[in-house]
């Protein structure tokens, strides 16, 4: 099983975005990861598709803290997403380091991403995660029990193209119900 330390300066920047963003000890917190790298563009949830599944979790999860991440290439894709959300969302901004990244993942009750960077990051810092795969399988992910897979109800689920033939469609309250499992 992998794993990731975090020193006393990456835990200390991840408690102060905590503390400016009034996160607390009973809140569920949420992280949205929305990117999934160049390489495979249908790994990501469509920017509506994303705006649904944040403001359902809002809807649905009570004290409910959601945090929205993303590298340097999800930035113009994570403003759409804040534009299209009717709720509560904390930006963790495109910018941070990959350290400081980790100790944003490191906050989250439940963390939702496709089989990705903070896939990986999440599993070594012992996340609770869903993730949702195509058009990689899901068969290649250990989540150590810890998490919930979801595979698209139509599209390709193993098919390695950087494009599918088939794009995938994602049953959005699939997550919702697997968010609400784990943040119990």
């Amino acid at each position: 099983e992998p794993i990731l330390i975090l020193n006393k300066k990456e835990l200390s920047f991840g408690r102060k975005f905590a503390k400016k963003n009034n996160m607390g000890e009973t809140d569920a917190v949420i992280g949205i990861n929305t990117g999934a790298g160049g390489r495979w563009e249908d790994k990501k949830l469509s920017i509506g598709k994303t705006a649904e599944l944040i403001d359902k979790l809002n809807r649905n999860i009570k004290n409910a803290k959601l945090i929205l991440f993303g590298g340097p290439e999800e930035s113009g894709r994570n403003k759409k997403i804040k534009g299209l959300v009717k709720t509560n969302l904390i930006d963790a901004g495109c910018n941070n380091s990959l350290m400081e990244f980790a100790s944003l993942v490191n906050l989250c009750s439940v963390l939702v991403t496709s089989d990705s960077l903070a896939l990986h990051i999440g599993i070594a810092l012992k996340k609770k995660i869903v993730c949702f795969f195509c058009p990689t399988p899901s068969a290649e992910i250990e989540l150590y029990s810890r998490g919930e897979k979801i595979l698209a109800k139509k599209g390709c689920l193993c098919c390695y193209k950087p494009k599918c033939d088939i794009p995938p469609e994602y049953d959005v309250d699939k997550i919702v119900n697997g968010v609400k499992r784990l943040v119990r």
